[in-house]
């Protein structure tokens, strides 16, 4: 075992998350298989917390490339990173963090067709910003019977949200979803919060602690600093 100068033993990587989560929740991230469908804001919040938390097999989705733009909120990438395609980046950055996981980068845009992509994961994090994208990844949930973690932002706003077979559903809580006719504007560090709190979701959808937003919407007013929970069963 590796020991420091003084002869002491060095605590491992998750050391003080075993000491939450137990020998058991550990050992289930490490055999878990996650799926993260964009690899900007959101992304840049949920896929290194993700990462860290010990998950063993990662699967990073994306189509796009780095743009000056990004980079209030995106920060896996730097402006030496423009033009360059976002999963290759942000899945050699991952490696660097946790070499021993299995991260696997896909350059491609998940269709409503991807079911047996979405099958091979335990749950899928949408950190995409596009409706179009969410109806993709709800369908393709539904189809293959795997929980997926949502949210979304709008200036100092996010909204999350977990979906899981046989509840409520993205669709209940947007019944008529349409594209924003322009960029949203954003603070950066609403993803980076928003990110984060999606990878909390995933861990406890996975180790069985705590209660996921599953049947509730969590509104977080960071202007107000403010949080608020919906109540989605009565929909």
């Amino acid at each position: 075992m590796p020991t420091t100068t003084s002869g002491s033993a060095v605590p491992g990587q998750w050391h003080r998350q075993r000491r939450i989560m137990g020998e058991a929740g550990q050992e289930r991230l490490a055999r878990a298989r996650v799926l993260v469908v964009g690899c900007g804001g959101l992304g840049a919040g949920a896929i290194p917390a993700l990462t860290a938390a010990g998950i063993g097999q990662l699967t990073l989705l994306d189509d796009d490339v780095v743009e000056n733009t990004n980079l209030n909120r995106q920060t896996l990438f730097t402006a030496q990173d423009i033009g360059q395609p976002k999963v290759e980046l942000a899945a050699r950055r991952m490696r660097a963090l946790s070499p021993q996981a299995t991260i696997t980068a896909l350059d491609h845009r998940l269709t409503g067709q991807d079911v047996e992509l979405v099958a091979q994961h335990d749950v899928v994090v949408d950190c995409t910003d596009r409706a179009a994208s969410r109806q993709a990844i709800s369908g393709a949930c539904r189809a293959a019977g795997v929980p997926w973690v949502w949210a979304a932002i709008d200036g100092w706003t996010a909204v999350l949200s977990v979906f899981a077979p046989g509840g409520v559903q993205w669709e209940d809580v947007v019944p008529d979803p349409t594209e924003a006719p322009a960029p949203l504007d954003i603070l950066g560090s609403a993803p980076a919060l928003a990110g984060a709190w999606q990878a909390a979701e995933t861990v406890k959808l996975l180790t069985g602690l705590g209660t996921p937003l599953v049947g509730r919407l969590a509104v977080v007013d960071l202007l107000g600093a403010d949080v608020r929970f919906v109540d989605l069963s009565a929909r």
